[in-house]
C-alpha cells in the first residue's frame, strides 16, 4: 500500500481512532503537522485525503501557478488593464481555483482587500470577545493549542483563526494603472484548501480534546469555565475551516466538528454553580458591595451560596483631604479588591483603583466618591474580570 493510500485511510477512520490510545491520537496529530509542515516548507501540493476532488485541470493563463511551484508575484504598470481585473476567474480556473480581486491606492492595501475579498467568499467574518481572543492567543504562544514550531505556520493559523485571512492563500499578480488605482489579485487552490482545513480541524480537535479532559472537580472551577470557553472559540474556527472545504469542493462530514454552541452551554452551566462571595470593610450602606455583586452577577457567578470556591475581599480606605486655596473638600479614596481561592488562600486576581471626589462638605465629597466608586467598577471591572478569565489556560 502507498504512503498516499495509507494517509487516505487515516483521515478515512478519524472519527473513531480520536478517541483511542493518546498514543494513536498523537500520530494522526503528527501526520497532519508534517502534511502542513511540507506546505509551508515549498510544497505546494499537500497529501490529499477523501475528500480531494480529482479534477486535475489547469487554469489557461500563462501566469497561474501549477500545483507544484507558486511564482513570484508579478507586477505591472500600466498599459491595457487586464482581464482579472474584471473577472479573476479570467486568470484562475473556476473548476480548480478560488480567486478575488481587491482595489486601493497603494499595493499593500490592494492586496490585503484582495485577501480579505477572497476570505469573504468563505463567509469568514468571525470576530470574538476579548477572553476568547486572548485566551487563543496565549494558548498558542504557551504550545498548549498545537501549532507547529514553524514561525509561519504559527503565524498564519494564527491570523486566520481570526479570519482575517486564510491559510494557503496567495497573491498572484499586480497591476498598476498608473492612474492612482492598484489591483491586486489573490487565489487558493481548491486541492490545497481541502487538504490543509481538513488538517487543521484535526489539531483543532485534538486541542479541543486536550481542553476539556479533566475531573469533576477540575471542571466545575473558573479554570473549566475558561478551557470550555476557549473550546467553544476553536470549535467556531472549525466550522469557518469546514466552509472553506465545503466551497471547495470537499467535505468535513468524517472530521468530527462539535458545536460552539455545546461547548459554550457547558461553559455556562459552570459559571451558574461557581459562588463568588463578597466582603468589603467599612462599606456601611454596602455600595460597594453591591457594585462588584453586580458586575460577577452580570457575568454568570453566584454571590450567594454554601461553600464558595472563591471570595472577593475588598478593602475599602476613605480619607478627608484638603487643597490650599480651594474650598472644596475632596474624600479620597482606595479600592483594593483581590480575588481569593478559598482552598489554598492563593490570591488570583488582584484589582485596584484610587481617585478622589470633591464638595462643599467631607459628607457630600464622601457621598460623591461612592458614586465615582460604583461608576468606575462598573465600568473597569467587567473588562479586568474577563481578562483574568481569558488568561486561565490550561498549566504546562
Amino acid at each position: 500500500m502507498s504512503k498516499k493510500h495509507i494517509i487516505c485511510f487515516i483521515l478515512l477512520i478519524f472519527p473513531t481512532i480520536l478517541f483511542a490510545q493518546s498514543s494513536n491520537v498523537d500520530a494522526v496529530l503528527a501526520d497532519a503537522v508534517q502534511r502542513i509542515e511540507s506546505y509551508f516548507g515549498g510544497n505546494n501540493s499537500p497529501v490529499p485525503n477523501q475528500n480531494t476532488p480529482s479534477n486535475q485541470n489547469t487554469p489557461s493563463n500563462q501566469n497561474t501557478p501549477s500545483s507544484q511551484n507558486t511564482p513570484p508575484v508579478q507586477v505591472t504598470r500600466g498599459g491595457a488593464q487586464p482581464r482579472w481585473v474584471d473577472d479573476a476567474y479570467a486568470a484562475y480556473a473556476r473548476d480548480r481555483y478560488i480567486a478575488a480581486v481587491g482595489s486601493a491606492a497603494t499595493s499593500d492595501e490592494a492586496q490585503r482587500k484582495a485577501l480579505a475579498a477572497l476570505a469573504a467568499i468563505f463567509g469568514q467574518s468571525v470576530r470574538s470577545d476579548f477572553s476568547a481572543v486572548t485566551m487563543y492567543t496565549e494558548a498558542v504562544n504557551r504550545g498548549i493549542v498545537t501549532v507547529s514550531e514553524n514561525t509561519r505556520i504559527r503565524d498564519e493559523i494564527t491570523t486566520a483563526a481570526f479570519m482575517d485571512t486564510l491559510v494557503g492563500a496567495e497573491i498572484g499578480n499586480i497591476w498598476d494603472n498608473g492612474r492612482g488605482a492598484v489591483f491586486a489579485i489573490a487565489y487558493i487552490i481548491k486541492e490545497n484548501a481541502i487538504s490543509i482545513y481538513s488538517d487543521l480541524i484535526i489539531l483543532n480537535n485534538r486541542n479541543i480534546e486536550l481542553l476539556t479532559t479533566m475531573s469533576d472537580a477540575e471542571k466545575n472551577t473558573l479554570n473549566g469555565y475558561a478551557r470550555y470557553k476557549l473550546a467553544a472559540f476553536i470549535s467556531g474556527i472549525n466550522a469557518a475551516y469546514s466552509n472553506v472545504i465545503s466551497l471547495s469542493g470537499g467535505s468535513a462530514a468524517s472530521l468530527n466538528i462539535r458545536s460552539a454552541d455545546s461547548f459554550n452551554l457547558e461553559a455556562s452551566n459552570i459559571i451558574k454553580n461557581i459562588t463568588v462571595t463578597v466582603t468589603v470593610n467599612n462599606d456601611s450602606s454596602n455600595r460597594v458591595q453591591d457594585a462588584f455583586a453586580g458586575v460577577l452577577a452580570a457575568e454568570g457567578l453566584r454571590t450567594r451560596g454554601n461553600n464558595p470556591l472563591y471570595t472577593l475581599e475588598v478593602r475599602l480606605d476613605m480619607n478627608e483631604v484638603t487643597f490650599p486655596n480651594n474650598r472644596n473638600i475632596f474624600c479620597r479614596f482606595t479600592v483594593s479588591a483581590n480575588m481569593v481561592e478559598n482552598a489554598t488562600g492563593a490570591v488570583l486576581f488582584p484589582f485596584n483603583i484610587s481617585d478622589r471626589a470633591g464638595h462643599s462638605s467631607y459628607a457630600n465629597a464622601e457621598a460623591a466618591a461612592l458614586t465615582l466608586m460604583e461608576r468606575t467598577i462598573a465600568g473597569r471591572y467587567p473588562g479586568a474580570l474577563r481578562e483574568y478569565l481569558a488568561s486561565l489556560l490550561p498549566r504546562d
